[in-house]
Formats: C-alpha cells, structure tokens, sequence
C-alpha cells in the first residue's frame, strides 16, 4: 500500500511529467507531450525543463507569444539546469529580436476569416523561412477573429493590405467589410432553397401541397438585395373522385428583394418583396356543354358540368421574412413567405372529348388565390 502511495505522489510531480512528455516527444505524440507540460507547469511554472519542452512544442506550432512566455519563465528559474537556463535566455531574446506581430480585426458578426499571406521582404533565415510557410498554411486554413498573429520581422501583405511587421511591436489591421464580401455572403451568393409549398382559395381548391425548390443568384445593392432565379416543383392535384394527379416538371422563374437587418452578431434577418412566374398544371374548370364553344368557370365541376383540367400560368406577388445566420463562406437561413397568384388559362383553348377536338372558352379566364411556402436556404459566397 505504501508502495502504491508512493508511486502515486511521484506521478504528480513536475519532474514526473517531464520525463513522461520527453517519452512522448520521442514517439511524436505531440498532443500527449504538450498535456503532460501543461500539467506540469500548472505545478511549477519556473521548471526548467518543462518551459524548456514548452519552448519547443509552442514553436512546432507557431505559437510564438507562449514560446516567449515560456522562455522568459525558464529563464528565470531559480533551480534547474544552468545550460538550460541560459539557453532559454538566448531563446528569449532572439524571439523577441525576430519577431513581431498583427493583430487583424474585421467587422462585428465576421467570425472566422482565411488569411492569404504573402512575404514582400527578404527572408535569409532558414528557420524563420520554415515558420512563414507554416504560418501561411495556418492562415488559409482560417483564424478566428479578432486573430493575433506572430510574424518574422519584414514586410508583407495580408489579404491584400501591407503591412510591416517590427521586432517586438505590435501592428493592429482593421479588415474593412469589402473583403468579406464573399466570406460573409455579403457580395454574390450562390442560394439554394428547398421546403413546401401550399394553395388555398376558391379557385385552387383541388391543389394540394408540393415541394419547391430553387436555385438563384443574388447581388448586393446599396439598400438591399436582389435575386434572380429558376424554380423546381413537385405538384399535386385532385382529380374528381381519383387518386391526386403529380405534375413532377412544374417550372418557374423568380426575382427577389430583400432588405438584410443587421440582429447582432451573424444573424440577419431580411424581409423580402419577391414575384414569381411558374406553370399551373390540372386548374380545375366546370364547363356548360350547351354552349359552343364550351364556356367554362374556375371551379370543380358539379351536377351535369363537364370537369376541365386545363395547364396555365401563374403570377404569384408575395412577402418573405428569412432568419439567416452567416458561417465563414456560408449563408444559413429558414425563411416563410405568402403571395397572391393570379392564374392565367388558355382562352381561348381545346379539348380532346374522345377522338374529336371541341373548342371552349375561360370565363373569367384568370384564377385567383394564395401561395405559402416555407424553405430551408444556403447561400455560397462567390
């Protein structure tokens, strides 16, 4: 028991996970090597070895403020060994001799952007040759902003913006909104919609709901934005007593304005004006068979009426309100809307009644209702 004891208080000492991250370095398992420094050093920060070991891994990782911070606590330890020590004080100064850094800041609700870094200045130094590409690499992975970055002391640009970076001192960058048009989806976007759609009114009482989708591209203005696009829906409709009839090729176009309000943060919420044009297949008509042509009404047949199905077009005028959230590149949003259609029959038109074409007639020869519809949105940044 005491044994076990024993070995367990050794296991939590700061020479104890030294030597437990030297084992792990050698392996490579960096991840492993770093938790067992910081245990350490949340034992002891002025451990030789352990900000020793800090140094190298912070510096593997570009992490230039807490390899300093490391180097600086080694440096000053009181007990340790004097090489080492010494070597950490070297390490030190030529960290701070080498290095300067940028501190970039982009508009309120820009999270995330990707850094394209380009050197403008002569790098000599093999190693500091080595960061920058490492640094670079990291950049167009994406930095979450506000971003502190340590660069070698020289000159450069950052998404496009020079910048010259001195030892020791710190150069503040504020990314002006135009650069993430794209990031944001603040500039030309890419959207595409998918949800339901519903009918109701006199007139359109035989449909039933469908699917929608859309795909559409949309450019900022100075007061809002405006979309053009094409639509997909999947219809459906009742034919007298029979099963629902499914229209699987109705297409439309569409163009949309919408207005981006600002909630804080990456949320926008956007009211939207928005006219759509799409084929209305199977309009239900009733038509008098006494008269020549027939003459037909909006409205399921009743009594001796002869039911018509006919395919028109449809005029919808709506209102949407979109809840969008922006993600890097990507736009999220939900978004619900409602229009009044108004639906154009052939007028004047045939039908086949058995092998004979007889002419008939809409009257009146538009169909009114309304329009629902509910989508899910993501917009691509172009």
């Amino acid at each position: 028991m005491l044994l076990l004891c024993a070995a367990a208080l050794a296991a939590d000492t700061p020479d104890w996970h030294a030597a437990q991250a030297r084992q792990f370095l050698k392996k490579g398992w960096q991840q492993d090597a770093d938790d067992q420094v910081r245990a350490g050093l949340a034992l002891e920060d002025s451990h030789a070895e352990l900000n020793g070991l800090c140094v190298e891994l912070a510096q593997a990782e570009g992490d230039i403020d807490r390899a300093l911070a490391c180097a600086s606590n080694g440096a000053a330890a009181s007990t340790g060994d004097i090489e080492l020590r010494a070597g950490l004080s070297l390490i030190e100064g030529w960290l701070r001799s080498n290095f300067g850094w940028v501190e970039l800041r982009g508009p309120e609700g820009i999270a995330l952007v990707r850094v394209e870094l380009i050197v403008t200045g002569l790098v000599l130094d093999a190693e500091l040759q080595t960061f920058l590409i490492d640094a670079a690499a990291r950049g167009r992975a994406g930095l979450p902003l506000p971003a502190r970055i340590a660069l070698p002391v020289g000159d450069y640009t950052l998404l496009g913006h020079p910048v010259h970076v001195a030892a020791a001192q710190t150069q503040t960058l504020a990314l002006p909104p135009s650069d993430f048009a794209a990031a944001a989806g603040r500039g030309r976007r890419l959207d595409v919609a998918a949800g339901l759609l519903a009918f109701s009114g006199f007139d359109l009482a035989n449909y039933r709901p469908g699917l929608q989708t859309e795909l559409s591209l949309s450019f900022p203005l100075p007061t809002g934005r405006l979309g053009l696009g094409i639509s997909w829906e999947l219809r459906a409709w009742t034919r007298g007593g029979q099963l629902d009839v499914v229209a699987p090729n109705t297409a439309g176009g569409l163009v949309r304005y919408g207005i981006p309000i600002e909630l804080g943060g990456a949320i926008l919420l956007t009211p939207a004006a928005v006219a759509r044009v799409a084929m209305l297949p199977g309009l239900a008509l009733a038509c008098d068979e006494s008269t020549v042509p027939l003459v037909c009404a909006p409205g399921v047949a009743t009594g001796d009426e002869l039911p018509v199905y006919a395919n028109g077009w449809g005029v919808t005028a709506g209102a949407e309100l979109a809840l969008e959230l922006n993600v890097g590149r990507v736009v999220f949003g939900v978004r619900g809307g409602v229009g009044h259609v108004v639906g154009l029959v052939p007028d004047p038109s045939q039908l086949a009644l058995g092998d004979r074409l007889v002419p008939f007639r809409s009257d009146p020869p538009d169909l009114h209702g309304s329009a629902w519809t509910g989508a899910a949105t993501v917009g691509f940044g172009l």
